[in-house]
């Protein structure tokens, strides 16, 4: 037990043991969790409790009147009142009713169409050795579903990139609260918004909307009176189209397309399936590699009051009102109880992921992820001659913040 014995040589409420947890976790999450799983499930730190068995996992996401999302701070002045950020409000209940509603199910083999076109055509446009997957098309297949599909265009898509950045990174990359990062999201959410304002005054009458896309749609229900929506309100959730599409898909795209190529085997694999016209095959490859690099490890709630965790285990642990807790939806997903032989490479286990989260704050657009990120990497493993360079340029470069900023693969000749 390596870094429990190193954890216990530290006082109890020295914050040293937080810089340790997160030293592990850059180091080696999965050996980390495997630790915790094994020999302390649920883990009190000075800032926050780790969950780290599928069990509590599921638990605590289920509890949602008990253990909240903590994003509201981060949201309120960005993007106003958004069903993201609620629990047990008439945000949360009619917001996402609406959304589904104008979301449908019907649209996602357009949508996979437009991921295949828009990769396909970005990345015939990079000659070989090399292609940048960030730069290239991680980024811009999200935002073309979100201004095609979905139906928010934005002036152009440096804004449009720079509003995804500045919101996903204070809304869901910021535990310390950095007043930078929160201005940014705030500032990028007060230029989205006027945006959003003027292109609905000139969408109006909002009942001869043209389009099935996912605002024209919106713009209709709300004239017939059927969203409950007022116009801030619709305004509100035409951002959220934005802030949850890009850059946690972008992540998704660059981390299992790296976890494939880090696999020969799996390799060969993916790309005969890429080559078949049997999507589930394929996806479910891209499912499992994502597995061992999650776009990420744990998801933050808050205590709504003094509750249990783990109830009824021998690990069972009681928090504070206001208790953080971090729900290690990585561990999760290498829980042997649920994952069997949970280090080895197994596809088809896609129902047991938690790629999208769980419980009531489940990724309201999964099924859309659910096309765009598979069929992207399909794209980029359709170059012929694809595969990893070696040495530093070949690693997914963070840049020191929240999200993949590039990731230089090599194709063509030369494999």
């Amino acid at each position: 037990m390596p870094f429990l014995e190193a954890l216990d040589a530290l006082p109890a409420n020295d914050p040293a043991r937080t810089e340790l947890f997160y030293q592990w976790l850059r180091r080696d999450w999965r050996a980390l969790f495997s630790e915790l799983r094994e020999h302390r499930p649920v883990m009190t730190l000075p800032p926050f409790t780790v969950l780290a068995r599928w069990s509590d996992v599921v638990d605590t996401l289920s509890r949602n009147e008990t253990f909240r999302v903590p994003y509201a701070p981060h949201m309120d002045d960005s993007v106003g009142p958004f069903m993201l950020a609620r629990d047990g409000a008439v945000e949360n209940w009619r917001d996402k009713s609406v959304m589904r509603a104008i979301l449908r199910w019907e649209d996602v083999p357009a949508i996979r169409a437009l991921a295949a076109v828009t990769a396909a055509e970005a990345l015939a446009a990079v000659p070989p050795p090399t292609v940048d997957v960030v730069q290239t098309v991680s980024r811009l297949v999200p935002l073309r579903v979100v201004q095609q599909s979905f139906g928010f265009p934005g002036p152009d898509d440096k804004h449009m990139l720079r509003w995804s950045w500045a919101t996903q990174a204070d809304m869901f990359h910021n535990p310390t609260n950095d007043r930078s990062l929160l201005d940014a999201c705030n500032a990028a959410g007060a230029e989205m918004r006027t945006w959003i304002r003027s292109f609905l005054v000139e969408r109006e009458p909002w009942s001869d909307a043209q389009g099935e896309d996912s605002v024209s749609r919106l713009l209709r229900m709300t004239a017939g009176s059927l969203s409950g929506l007022d116009t801030e309100q619709v305004v509100s959730n035409i951002c959220g189209l934005l802030v949850g599409a890009i850059e946690t898909t972008s992540q998704a795209i660059v981390n299992a397309t790296e976890q494939i190529l880090l696999r020969h085997d799996v390799t060969v694999r993916a790309i005969e399936a890429a080559r078949s016209s049997d999507t589930a095959a394929f996806d479910a490859i891209v499912w499992e590699a994502l597995r061992f690099n999650p776009m990420t490890t744990f998801v933050a709630r808050v205590a709504a009051e003094r509750a249990v965790l783990a109830p009824g285990s021998p690990h069972e642990t009681t928090v504070a009102a206001g208790s953080v807790i971090a729900v290690g939806i990585g561990s999760a997903m290498f829980d042997p109880g649920v994952f069997p032989e949970p280090n080895e490479f197994r596809v088809r286990r896609r129902t047991s992921y938690l790629h999208t989260g769980f419980g009531p704050h489940e990724c309201l657009g999964q099924f859309v992820a659910y096309a765009i990120i598979p069929e992207t990497i399909r794209q980029i493993l359709l170059l012929p001659g694809i595969r990893l360079i070696e040495g530093d340029a070949g690693h997914i470069d963070m840049a020191g913040g929240p999200f993949a900023e590039h990731f230089v693969i090599g194709h063509g000749a030369g494999a």
